[in-house]
């Protein structure tokens, strides 16, 4: 094998898990040249990446226009791929596929469309050795290449350099973080609204946090969340002690802050990916929507939690489906009370992160 792709469209922890397989094929193929072709919003996550020699990066919005697709398609083609991974099996990729030219095409048993590929695999709907499907589903496509999944390295990484670490512990120090305490990001928000724990919960769990542990709390958020992040602001009596402009410009910069930081407490999603991907300790609190079966990495290892509503009413789920859940989450969310969550958030910082409350 000569040359390799791997087509993983979407978002940030979508090309984080997909760059498990090419960590795997590089072990096994040292020499094979392995390119990637997602996203340009989530190239930062490749970058340095010891697995991945070649970036092919697009706009989301513009690969919707044929044209656009067209040219991509022709690109890829005369790269003359031996090996063609398609873990995001959606239409544009299955386009890319069936002009491809690639003597094996790789993705899952999908009605009609696993004929476009060589070989393809049944998609697990439970996890197992690392709790988590979306990773495991992932590495399924390894499977002409490896026999035995206890050989396979699950890990997800992100390579920063020493400077980019070294630049965001000086911004943090310029900003006044003091690291003589602990330092916690917390993603006050997930990437909308209503994929959010309620303002007024996170409001209490950012003044818990103050009151009980002496920290450093640095918010995580988009520029776009601001209203959203005033008004937990405004109920925050302590807020001279939340650091709110360490952002990061990119999500370099931000895993770097991350780097420098003793945890992150967030709604799940990129960041809480991020986070594992850096080996940082996570507590994640779960959309009522989503479930740890597919999204719950690594929890089999100490340092990573999460709360979800099944934790409490499981019933729920038997209830109502989670397309009904998806569509009005506001009632399953309120159900998720502060007085659930953040003993657990608690338990987490004093017997995981081994710190005390305050005296």
């Amino acid at each position: 094998m000569k040359k390799a792709l791997i087509i993983q469209n979407k978002f940030i922890g979508d090309v984080l898990v997909a760059s498990v397989i090419a960590k795997n094929m590089k072990k096994i193929f040292p020499d094979t040249e392995i390119h990637f072709f997602c996203y340009d919003k989530a190239v930062g996550i490749l970058e340095n990446n010891p697995y991945v020699d070649k970036i092919i990066s697009f706009n989301d919005t513009k690969l919707k226009k044929l044209s656009v697709l067209w040219k991509y398609v022709q690109i890829i083609r005369n790269e003359r791929y031996d090996v063609i991974i398609d873990p995001y099996a959606k239409l544009q990729s299955r386009i890319i596929i069936l002009f491809s030219r690639a003597k094996q095409r790789i993705s899952y048993d999908k009605p009609f469309f696993k004929h476009f590929y060589t070989d393809v695999y049944l998609e697990k709907k439970e996890p197992g050795i690392i709790h988590c499907t979306s990773i495991e589903n992932r590495c399924l496509l390894l499977s002409p290449f490896i026999r035995d999944f206890k050989n396979i390295d699950f890990q997800t990484e992100i390579f920063l350099t020493e400077e980019e670490i070294s630049k965001a512990r000086k911004l943090m120090t310029d900003s006044g973080v003091d690291f003589s305490k602990p330092v916690f990001i917390l993603g006050v928000l997930g990437s909308s609204r209503d994929k959010s724990w309620p303002l007024s919960y996170m409001t209490e769990l950012v003044n818990t946090l103050l009151d009980k542990y002496d920290c450093n709390l640095l918010f995580n958020y988009i520029p776009n969340q601001q209203k959203e992040v005033d008004i937990i602001l405004k109920n925050v009596p302590k807020k001279n002690k939340i650091f709110v402009s360490i952002l990061g410009n990119n999500v370099r910069e931000f895993a770097a802050i991350l780097k420098n930081s003793d945890a992150l407490i967030a709604n799940e999603g990129g960041a809480v990916n991020i986070a594992k991907a850096l080996l940082k300790p996570t507590y994640s609190i779960f959309s009522p929507h989503k479930f740890r079966r597919n999204w719950g990495c690594y929890e089999n290892l100490l340092i990573h939690k999460s709360f979800h509503l099944t934790d409490i009413s499981p019933e729920i789920y038997k209830e109502h489906s989670v397309k009904e859940i998806l569509k009005n989450p506001k009632p399953f969310y309120d159900l998720m009370h502060p007085d659930k969550v953040i003993p657990e958030i608690e338990n987490f910082i004093q017997t995981i992160l081994k710190i005390p409350e305050r005296t």
